[in-house]
């Protein structure tokens, strides 16, 4: 496809299109009947399936075979329409097919030679007049053909066969179908003799032309070889052909040999002879490409003499060069396709300008209607145009024609000048009502109509007022893409204004659009989230005293058409919404929208964003591109069709307000008597308020009916008798509906001038049309054949391709009993013709669009699926069973050979003597896997038919079990489906199972799992094979009561490992179910800012970087690093959600245009060194203020101007502000000091300012700003409500109640804060906000929270009822500043109170404040709480210290927590005992114990139990002793008895180190200043802790000490004379025995790193420096040699090494020569980042944590190959490997301890190692021994009757037996026998007792 070609289809070009390139490869076999049977039955059994397999899954193509010879029975032949169906069925294969479409098989058989089925009444009579000249008779003509006066010109039809000879179908009487086909035969060869008698004779005679003689001596193949190959153009990539001669054929069988040649009167027929010929030997050579033209030579053998066994050689030959050619051509196809994105949206565009043109091809009349569509397009509205109707109204039909005359109406309109002359008075009605008041009723409002909205009017020139400037030259200044945002000279042409200072009065009509804003998070103005609904226009604006200069497009004082520079290149962009999978959704559909758009207007791609709301405002913005020269015209058929909204209204992608030079026409069905249908169009009338922008496209009416009938006919050359259209008449009187119109057309094309009045007939209404329609076709083809094909077609969920719907057809035993009752086939499946007859008969009513990369067929109008849901659905028995056939098929039950059992019927018996009553056959069908395989063993495709359809019908069909075990608890479905298709359509097979089912345990059971995804779907997005693990380690506590979850986890143990071999050994995650929903993962450093987007959906957050998720799916749609300075102080969001700004500490403002991820980084702007102390945004303009002065400034970051704010005592300066608009704003003053209270308030309106108010403490006004609450009097808690009140207002007008008398003597406009009710406080108030609805004023206190009810602020009584809050016994609320303290929100219908404070959230029961939940929700402390009560949520997002956003349910704040033990303080180091299976980690605060199979925190030691600093802890290899460092102490604790019975001070420990198997151990303190110091190492008696000897070292820096490999010797690294020394001492008694400088080729001062001890070398140790280790020989003091590349890792036998480099890298090295072994990461991939790396204690993997992705990889040593790619869930700080080396224990940032199996799949046992751990056996329970690590430990007299319950149960602290049984067990577990590999464990030996 040529450029110029591309071009036109991306501009909508209506005119000549290319075809629509389909996924589908569809060829057209020809050949005789009988003589190549073998090969066809052969390719069918063989060939076809490879061939189905080889397009599936190499090229995502389906392939269609259509051979029109194959299963052809009796009935085929009755109507003569076979030859018709072919020309048809090539035709279709043209057009749709990838690569080959007619493959052509010749022999020496010239074939059947059919007489026609039409021939023109004029020659019939020709024919008869010459026969009877010749003495023949022509009774038979005059039988057989009948005259049809209705075709124009007429034409005889021959008649059907069954019309005539009655028995010729009539199976169940043989006998007489056999006489009756033996008369038809006779009677055909002699109707055949006379009609080419005639047709010779007339040629002769000179009165026929050759096409015309030779039509009545072709056979039918010649037909078809004619139209399939010598017709085409190109040959060479379409059209294969195979021609196959027989030598020494017998003719003495002449039976046998007629099948392969031409027998005329017991002799070869010579005439056939000579024009086979003519074909095979010298047409077709001629025409079609050498290579594509195979010819073979057999013998004949034997009596029948051709054979499978006979001929085996030649079949196989012949089938391999048939399957590799068509592989071939296939492949040829492929690699022209464009499969880029340009490729793709080219193939979308295509398929909806085809549509258009196919409706424009019908459409007829409507003329007023097309004229209401003109003038709105020429005219001056701003909003889109709405068709709407009843279903089947003509809405489509209206819609492509007034896209087809776009062109003429704009080329009209230049050569009339400015718009012609004034159109007619009649036709300048307004737009008929929504209630179906048509053009009856128009203008009825007449002149009174306000009309002022830009510039409407009924002058001359109104219509064109948007085009007019298109005919005249105007100078385009300074046009900037509104890509880049609002530049003064775009401003000019979003706005019609000629002046850029606005009038005080649209000042504050812009004011009042800018109602709904956002605030600084101060929390001063908006404390609470803002949700509203409706959208904003985005065309807000700010009237400024300094004005910013425009560029205003000048007006010609006279246009000319003379005067045009550039013609006008309109964009038409065409969709019919739900006809592909691209238009079906909102999300694609907006993609595809804006890369057409994009394309016209030269934008990139890349800019277009993936998520639903930055994409509809981008979407939005551009449409802003259009121009004069090149409009832009978007018509969108049947919005309502769009599917993929969350919300109720899913029509706010819809634009309300359109740019200059954009048109938008959509459709929608409306139907008063349906509302549910209507909804839609309802939702439409109240976003486009103007009434003239709707237009009702009414039924066609009788007489436009017949218009359009008679129109047709005329155009189809055809006719009806008077009494027809008489019936006619009546019909449509009835009803004009297009659609009923349409059916009745087809009807009627039907009819002959012949036909009886009982066959003229005509339903009264669509449903009985299509009723009507269906039980033809049933009759016609078979009701049993057409019932089930059209119930597969209405069963699916997205349509089926022809391919799918065979393979149905041929699966169903029902089917094939009624097609196969008289015949036995050589393959039991569907003969193709039959269904192509059942298509034939349904023309346009079933089109084809793609879905999941499939052409498939479905219904084109809704009325079509109600009805045959009405028609085949009433029984639910059978529905569930075409549900059923179809689940079976995609589950491929009977696919890739299976043969599918069946029953032989009984007259099949009877006919063919069967013994057996059963037989089984292969259906010929596909297998369905989850994914293909290419090759090389790697995916290739996913399979997303089954994906899409398989959830869908088994669901209906009510097969749960199939369900459950096959798709969701079935780890491979979810892996595959996760990994291919997003995660909302994982969950949306969840969500659809559960509504249609009543049980509610399966249902939370399937929740468990889908809420499970949810909360890994940060993760599981980017990583979807961490899935196993992810289910893993939250359900594992779920396991035991639910038997799906446990299989499903099962089989993540079994098969995930082959995904990520590091499983979790217990429960480690959050697990669903309880009141956490998501966690929202990816900040690196805290989250001092969220908020929410106005629909709720999105919710913004900024750390150092900015990251939005979708709330419905948790999924991260969006990340921003803006690569600055400092620390972020606050965020807030424009009120169109187009913009975030956020603030600095050190006075940046970062503004981040949320749509293209584009971001301005403001410096301080404000002057005098005054820092920003917070920022203001509006749709178009943002504020940055300080300490006196803000500035105003545009979205590009320019300062427009520049105030200062003075309060009337000077030492109060800036603390907030609060922006409506420039003239409108609010101001607070403050001392700038902490412990002074007091406050001032101004309001600014207009330049008049209030009075000052002088508050204290605490204040919060509502979102309108006329409410203000706040503590007034200084001396008292009390809270006092102000009203706003304006000078013109009269006093009935304030808002209701709040007592607030009004002062007198306010002048017109001005405004004062008047003071009301006053309510009192228990305590001085932190912090003032309102609730959600604004019903309920909330107080923070120190001490807790207070709720007072805002009605009771209307009372003249102070003491309305207060709820207080309190906080548990030693929980206070701090001030982090003036106005900002911990918040508290309510939950939905006020039910519940919700607080964070410190890393807790804190739940009170309202009214009565019993606090009833505490809950353990961050690591760290909560910064910010937000209210998610939209919908159906009742929600609360929480943002931490932590680094993690989080959204808890409050619905089920109830519910069960399985509880994860973990540290408050992050783990600093582990060390771990496998003899006992304890590991003992390190906080900041205590030494932690843990168990490491169960993951459970065992106990928790310090010594002194307030303010202990832990810094170092080991465990000796027995368990039984742990040495820790605290507080400047070493201490021996005994464990498991918890007894520290050593302990000895020594400052500043820096290592401690276990010695000589554990029986001494050293202790290393730094002491001294920071530049020059000594390293004091003390070497003590293990347990007892007696010093046995002390060394000082000189130091710098402290580096650790080693041990040399034979134990000998101790060597530090020390400082000396400003150089480094290398210190060596006896390690027995600490001798020193030398020391030297390492001296070695390009050694640095103060550059060596750590030391080493070499493996394998006794004497041996390795100084790192710099990415290299330098070998010296510390008895010698000789340096041995350096190993460049090296970071220091080394396995035990010294062979290998690692090489991370911090810029990314990982590579497996040889040590003796610095060699690579194997490039594990390749380099400089990661970024710079901290990464830890290390072999385990096997050194048979290498581990490798990425501190950028805080992912953990780990590689397989021997061949280098990456079995994991595991992402934490915080930031690792510690990790250690077990001594077997088969489990990773990690420590975390949170405080977490997780242990990670390493399940090798090519290692034995590992699946049974991971099924013998504790948490699979399900029989052991350690529950934490630490209560103060419970999540519910707050939870009042609930929580300890749990407590009590299970210490009476033996489950809350873990016993001395049986921590030793579990020891034991691991003991048992971790054994390796030689091989190394792991002997299994039986589960008893993991039971403790």
């Amino acid at each position: 496809m040529d450029d110029q070609t591309v071009d036109k289809i991306f501009a909508g070009s209506l005119g000549t299109l290319p075809p629509v390139s389909s996924k589908i490869v569809r060829i057209f076999t020809s050949s005789t009947f009988t003589d190549t049977s073998m090969e066809r039955n052969t390719l069918m059994a063989t060939v076809y399936p490879k061939l189905k397999e080889y397009c599936r899954e190499k090229h995502g193509l389906e392939f269609q075979v259509v051979d029109m010879r194959w299963g052809v029975r009796d009935e085929a032949t009755d109507d003569h329409m076979t030859t018709e169906l072919c020309m048809k069925e090539i035709e279709n294969c043209q057009r749709l097919s990838m690569g080959p479409n007619f493959v052509v098989f010749l022999g020496q058989k010239y074939g059947y030679r059919p007489i026609p089925t039409y021939i023109l009444a004029s020659e019939l009579a020709q024919f008869r007049e010459v026969l009877l000249t010749m003495g023949q008779e022509v009774i038979l003509l005059d039988t057989w053909y009948k005259k049809d006066s209705n075709a124009v010109p007429p034409i005889c039809i021959l008649q059907p066969i069954s019309s005539i000879l009655v028995n010729f179908n009539n199976k169940r009487v043989p006998k007489l179908q056999q006489e009756d086909q033996a008369k038809w035969w006779d009677t055909l060869d002699r109707m055949q003799k006379l009609l080419r008698k005639a047709a010779t004779t007339l040629y002769s005679q000179g009165q026929l032309d050759f096409d015309s003689m030779h039509n009545y001596l072709m056979s039918v193949t010649e037909r078809e070889v004619i139209n399939g190959l010598l017709k085409v153009r190109n040959t060479k990539n379409h059209v294969l052909a195979y021609v196959r001669y027989i030598n020494n054929i017998n003719l003495q069988n002449l039976r046998r040999a007629g099948l392969f040649i031409d027998i005329a009167n017991r002799a070869l027929d010579a005439e056939a002879v000579r024009l086979l010929a003519n074909l095979r030997d010298e047409r077709l050579p001629a025409k079609i490409e050498p290579s594509n033209l195979m010819r073979y030579t057999v013998e004949w053998i034997g009596r029948d003499g051709l054979g499978n066994d006979t001929h085996d050689e030649y079949l196989q030959n012949f089938i391999s060069h048939f399957y590799r050619n068509i592989a071939r051509l296939v492949d040829r196809a492929m690699r022209k396709e464009d499969s880029s994105p340009q490729g793709q949206i080219v193939t979308e565009i295509l398929q909806h300008l085809h549509a258009c043109n196919n409706s424009v091809k019908v459409f007829y009349g409507r003329e007023n209607d097309l004229e209401k569509v003109r003038r709105y397009i020429l005219g001056p509205s701003i909003q889109p145009l709405t068709l709407f109707g009843a279903g089947g109204c003509g809405k489509t039909s209206l819609l492509a024609k007034s896209a087809s005359l776009i062109v003429t109406w704009l080329s009209e309109f230049l050569e009339n000048g400015h718009g012609g002359s004034n159109p007619p008075p009649d036709t300048r009605r307004r737009g008929s009502n929504i209630n179906g008041q048509g053009e009856g009723q128009a203008n009825r409002k007449g002149g009174d109509t306000d009309r002022s909205e830009s510039g409407k009017g009924d002058s001359q020139n109104d219509i064109g007022t948007t085009w007019k400037e298109e005919v005249v030259s105007c100078t385009d200044s300074g046009r900037t893409s509104p890509l880049q945002g609002t530049t003064p000279g775009t401003q000019s042409r979003r706005s019609s204004r000629t002046s850029a200072t606005l009038s005080r009065q649209e000042s504050e009509d812009l004011a009042s659009s800018n109602s709904s804003r956002r605030q600084s998070s101060s929390g001063v103005f908006s404390p609470v989230s803002t949700v509203t609904d409706g959208q904003s226009s985005h065309r807000g604006s700010i009237a400024l005293s300094t004005p910013i200069q425009e560029h205003i497009d000048p007006e010609p004082a006279s246009p000319s058409v003379n005067k045009i520079n550039k013609p006008i290149k309109p964009v038409l962009i065409m969709r019919y919404l739900g006809t592909t999978p691209d238009s079906s959704a909102i999300t694609p559909m907006l993609i595809s929208l804006c890369q057409q758009i994009s394309y016209n207007y030269m934008v990139p791609f890349d800019a277009i964003p993936d998520d639903l709301v930055p994409l509809t405002a981008y979407f939005k913005q551009l449409l802003a591109l259009a121009t004069r020269e090149q409009p832009l015209l978007v018509f969108l058929d049947s919005v309502d069709q769009i599917g993929g909204a969350q919300d109720a209204n899913k029509m706010a992608w819809l634009p309300t307000r359109l740019p200059p030079h954009c048109k938008i026409v959509v459709s929608c069905v409306y139907e008063p008597e349906n509302p549910e249908i209507s909804k839609d169009c309802q939702t439409l009338r109240r976003m486009i308020d103007d009434e003239e922008n709707f237009i009702h496209v009414l039924a066609l009416g009788e007489e436009l009916a017949s218009q359009v009938i008679r129109h047709w006919m005329r155009n189809s050359h055809r006719d009806l008798t008077n009494y027809q259209w008489r019936v006619v008449s009546n019909a449509i009187a009835r009803c004009s509906l297009p659609i009923f119109v349409k059916l009745v057309f087809a009807e009627i094309c039907r009819w002959k001038s012949y036909s009886r009045a009982q066959e003229t007939h005509l339903a009264s209404n669509v449903m009985d049309s299509i009723m009507m329609l269906f039980e033809r076709i049933e009759i016609q083809h078979g009701r049993i054949l057409v019932f089930h094909a059209l119930a597969y077609i209405t069963a699916s969920k997205s349509g089926l391709s022809e391919t799918e719907l065979e393979d149905l057809l041929s699966l169903d035993d029902r089917v094939l009993d009624d097609v196969y009752q008289y015949h036995m086939p050589p393959v039991r499946r569907i003969p193709p013709l039959l269904w192509t007859r059942i298509r034939n008969d349904l023309p346009n009513y079933l089109s084809e669009r793609e879905a999941d990369g499939v052409s498939v067929l479905n219904w084109y109008h809704r009325q079509f699926k109600e009805a045959a849901k009405e028609r085949y659905f009433k029984n639910q028995n059978l529905a569930n069973y075409f549900h059923s056939s179809i689940a079976e098929y995609f589950m491929g039950t009977w696919g890739g050979g299976n043969p599918k059992p069946f029953k032989y019927t009984e007259i099949q018996r009877m006919r063919f003597n069967l013994a057996e009553k059963e037989g089984e056959a292969d259906r010929k069908v596909p297998l369905q896997p989850l994914v293909f395989v290419g090759k090389d063993g790697k995916v290739s495709r996913y399979n997303l038919r089954k994906f899409g359809e398989l959830p869908y019908h088994l669901v209906r069909a009510r097969r749960l079990d199939d369900l459950f075990h096959n798709v969701l608890f079935h780890y491979q479905w979810l892996h595959a489906k996760l990994s291919s298709c997003p995660l909302q359509a994982v969950l949306s097979d969840f969500e659809d199972t559960c509504n249609n089912l009543e049980d509610r345990e399966i249902s939370r059971e399937l929740m468990l799992v889908a809420d499970a995804l949810r909360l890994g779907g940060a993760i599981l997005t980017q990583y979807p094979d961490l899935l196993a693990s992810q289910l893993i380690g939250r359900l594992l506590p779920e396991a035991g009561a639910n038997l799906n979850v446990r299989r499903l986890l099962e089989q993540c143990d079994k098969e995930g490992i082959n995904h990520c071999a590091l499983m979790p050994t217990a429960h480690c995650l959050h697990t669903p179910g309880g009141p956490l929903k998501y966690s929202l993962e990816g900040h690196q450093f805290a989250v001092f800012g969220v908020c929410l987007t106005s629909d709720a959906r999105f919710v913004v957050s900024v750390s150092n970087k900015f990251l939005i998720w979708d709330l419905s799916t948790s999924d991260l749609t969006r990340a921003v690093n803006p690569g600055i300075e400092g620390v972020f102080q606050g965020l807030i969001l424009s009120p169109d959600d187009r913009f975030a700004a956020a603030w600095t500490n050190n006075s940046q403002t970062i503004l981040l245009n949320l749509l293209t991820s584009e971001q301005i980084v403001i410096n301080n702007p404000l002057q005098e060194d005054e820092t920003v102390g917070g920022a203001c945004l509006l749709d178009t303009h943002c504020v940055l203020y300080g300490q006196s002065q803000w500035v105003l400034l545009t979205m590009q970051g320019v300062a427009v101007e520049i105030h200062r704010e003075r309060c009337k005592d000077t030492q109060f300066q800036l603390l907030a502000m609060d922006f409506e608009s420039h003239g409108n704003y609010h101001v607070i003053f403050w001392t700038g000091d902490l412990d002074d209270k007091r406050l001032v308030m101004q309001t600014v309106n207009d330049g008049h300012r209030t009075s000052p108010l002088e508050l204290h403490s605490a204040m919060v006004m509502n979102r309108k700003r006329d409410i203000l609450y706040a503590c007034a009097d200084l001396n008292s808690s009390s809270v006092s409500v102000f009203k706003l009140n304006v000078g013109d207002q009269p006093t009935g007008n304030n808002r209701k109640g709040r007592n607030c008398d009004v002062p007198a003597g306010l002048e017109p406009g001005q405004r004062e804060w008047t003071k009301g009710n006053v309510l009192d406080g228990d305590d001085f108030l932190l912090q003032l906000s309102l609730s959600e609805t604004e019903n309920h004023v909330l107080g923070t206190t120190a001490l807790g929270f207070c709720i007072w009810n805002a009605a009771d602020f209307e009372k003249q009584t102070a003491n309305a009822k207060r709820i207080d809050l309190k906080l548990p016994t030693g929980v206070r609320n701090i001030s982090v500043s003036l106005l900002q303290s911990n918040s508290i929100i309510l939950s939905k219908n006020d039910e519940f109170a919700v607080a964070g404070v410190r890393k807790n959230l804190y739940v009170w029961k309202i009214p009565s404040g019993q606090l009833v939940k505490v809950l353990d929700a961050h690591f760290g402390r909560i910064l910010a709480i937000v209210p998610y009560t939209v919908g159906p949520w009742n929600s609360v997002i929480t943002s931490s210290i932590d680094r993690s956003v989080k959204v808890w349910n409050l619905n089920n704040v109830f519910e069960q927590v399985h509880v994860i033990d973990r540290h408050e303080l992050q783990i600093d180091s582990i060390s771990l005992c496998q003899t006992t299976g304890v590991a003992v980690t390190v906080t900041r605060g205590c030494v932690g114990v843990w168990h490491i199979l169960t993951g459970k925190l065992m106990d928790k030691l310090a010594y002194n139990a307030l303010g202990a600093i832990v810094t170092h802890a080991l465990i000796t290899k027995d368990g039984r002793h742990i040495l820790a460092a605290e507080s400047g102490s070493i201490i021996i604790w005994e464990w498991p008895n918890r007894r520290a019975f050593f302990k000895v001070e020594q400052p500043s420990i820096k290592q401690i180190m276990l010695m000589d198997e554990d029986t001494r151990f050293l202790t290393a303190s730094r002491l001294g200043p920071p530049n020059e110091g000594k390293a004091v190492v003390v070497v003590r008696d293990c347990p007892n802790g007696v010093a046995l000897y002390e060394v000082e070292v000189p130091v710098r820096t402290f580096r650790p000490a080693i041990i040399t490999n034979d134990g000998l010797m101790l060597v530090m690294l020390g400082h000396e004379k400003n150089r480094d020394y290398i210190y060596v001492f006896q390690s027995q008694t600490g001798v020193l025995m030398h020391k030297f400088i390492p001296r070695y080729q390009g050694a640095k001062k103060d550059q060596a790193g750590q030391l080493i001890p070499v493996p394998g070398k006794a004497t041996q140790v390795a100084l790192m420096d710099q990415d290299k280790g330098v070998v010296f020989d510390v008895r010698t003091k000789k340096h041995i040699r350096t190993i460049r590349r090296w970071s220091g890792q080394v396995t035990k036998d010294g062979r290998l090494g690692l090489y991370a480099p911090s810029r990314g890298g990982l590579e497996l090295i040889e040590l003796r020569s610095s060699s690579t072994v194997s490039q594990l990461i390749s380099r400089s991939a990661e970024g710079v980042f901290t990464n830890v790396t290390s072999f385990n204690a096997t050194d048979q993997y290498v581990l490798y944590y990425h501190s950028g992705h805080k992912t953990l990889r780990v590689f397989r040593v021997l061949d280098g190959q990456m079995l994991a790619n595991y992402r934490l869930a915080a930031e690792l700080t510690a990790i250690e490997t077990t001594t077997d080396g088969r489990c990773v224990v990690i420590g975390t940032l949170d405080g977490c301890l997780s242990v990670l199996a390493i399940a090798d799949p090519t290692v034995p046992g590992s699946f049974q190692f991971l099924a013998s751990l504790p948490s699979r056996t399900r029989q052991t329970r350690i529950p934490s021994a630490i209560s103060g690590e419970s999540s519910d430990r707050h939870d009042g007299q609930d929580a300890n009757k749990r407590a009590r319950k299970n210490e009476k149960e033996g489950g809350s602290h873990i016993t001395l037996k049986a921590a030793a049984t579990v020891a034991a067990s691991w003991a048992k577990a971790t054994q390796t026998n030689k091989t190394g590999t792991v002997q299994s464990v039986t589960s008893k030996a993991c039971v403790l007792s």
